[in-house]
């Protein structure tokens, strides 16, 4: 039986309120131990959400893009870099975060949170009913999850036909 976002999800999300200071984000993903914040209205609403990535750069100097990069290093995506350091020098959450989420229902199957999660290269998806979060599905959630299911190709090898590695 395919298993569901709401069987795997952490049902104690820890979010942050826009108009909280990304200090206020980093202390809060400090204690917590985790490495994205939801976003929430003062209704509680989901906005956005603030991640590790988002705030990667603070308080770290815009590089010129003319500029020769230093030796060894090769940068893909210029815009991108330039981005992550305009979002290094937000002030507030809501200057950081990412506004376009991607949330799944607590019905959603947790095949598909993967396969999207793999596709968009995110780590953790809030799980909402209608506008309020109840929970969240990162990657972590989800294989840990398939330590408690058996997988369909799971093959049983003899040691003889294991890899080396």
């Amino acid at each position: 039986m395919a298993q569901t976002a709401d069987q795997i999800m952490t049902r104690s999300v820890v979010v942050i309120r826009k108009g909280a200071s990304i200090e206020e984000a980093l202390r809060l993903m400090a204690q917590s131990h985790v490495s994205g914040l939801p976003v929430v209205d003062v209704n509680g609403k989901l906005i956005g959400i603030v991640t590790e990535s988002d705030v990667l750069l603070r308080g770290q100097h815009l590089i010129d893009r003319d500029s020769v990069p230093l030796p060894g290093t090769f940068v893909s995506d210029p815009d991108r870099v330039t981005s992550a350091y305009r979002k290094g020098r937000a002030v507030r959450v809501e200057d950081a975060m990412t506004a376009k989420v991607v949330s799944f229902r607590p019905d959603s199957l947790v095949s598909d949170i993967a396969r999207v999660m793999i596709e968009r290269n995110i780590n953790r998806v809030p799980i909402v009913d209608g506008e309020r979060i109840v929970g969240i599905v990162s990657r972590g959630d989800i294989i840990r999850s398939m330590v408690s299911q058996p997988l369909d190709n799971d093959v049983d090898r003899d040691e003889d036909e294991r890899i080396p590695i």
